[in-house]
């Protein structure tokens, strides 16, 4: 049986941290915790984690300061941003620098393991109260995220595939063979990190894209 992936947990209310190692249980090897910058980033770039929770509000300065600095030397590790924030320029700043996910904390509990997995292969999980933000500011957001990245025809596909219509269906109604279609689904896919239709069709209801 291999073992967990490695999680390094970057917050300042013990509460908050008891509670993320609740959720994530044994799903996760937690190598490590802090409560502020300058550790944060000595004990990361020294673990060398799988994964990293963050909060935005930390001492020292803030989540978006942790992934600034660790990702010059270590551009492989996932960070997923836990957070009370909903603030526009934090959500934007966060995905400019790169972050692989954003999450309110009121939206998370039980799933957490569920939305680690899913950052941890390239889904980009993003909590709806913020996920508007990345839909109607593309030029702000530097970062190849998520729909964003999409080309208009690409966004087409991904609104009617998210929505049940089927391979030949969605062909049909675009006026395309079901041999173009595959190739964009093929984009699709290696854009956004997914691997079916079903994670497709997630991604796009997490990002406000479809509605539920």
């Amino acid at each position: 049986m291999s073992e967990p992936r490695r999680l390094f947990l970057v917050e300042d209310h013990e509460l908050t941290r008891a509670g993320a190692r609740h959720f994530i249980g044994d799903r996760y090897s937690i190598i490590g915790e802090s409560d502020n910058v300058e550790e944060a980033v000595a004990s990361i770039t020294e673990l060398e984690p799988d994964v990293v929770l963050l909060d935005i509000r930390i001492r020292g300065g803030s989540g978006a300061d942790v992934i600034e600095q660790v990702r010059a030397t270590h551009p492989d590790i996932v960070f997923l941003a836990v957070t009370v924030s909903t603030s526009r320029d934090d959500v934007v700043r966060l995905f400019e620098l790169g972050v692989d996910g954003y999450l309110t904390k009121t939206a998370v509990g039980v799933e957490l393991p569920d939305l680690i997995d899913k950052a941890m292969r390239g889904a980009k999980p993003i909590s709806r109260q913020v996920a508007a933000y990345l839909l109607d500011i593309d030029e702000d957001v530097t970062d190849e995220s998520g729909i964003t990245r999409l080309t208009n025809r690409e966004r087409d596909v991904v609104a009617l595939i998210a929505r049940g219509y089927t391979y030949r269906e969605t062909a049909e109604e675009l006026g395309i063979s079901v041999k173009t279609l595959e190739n964009h689904m093929a984009n699709i896919f290696s854009k956004l990190g997914v691997a079916s239709r079903y994670e497709l069709a997630e991604v796009a209801r997490q990002t406000g894209f479809v509605e539920g």
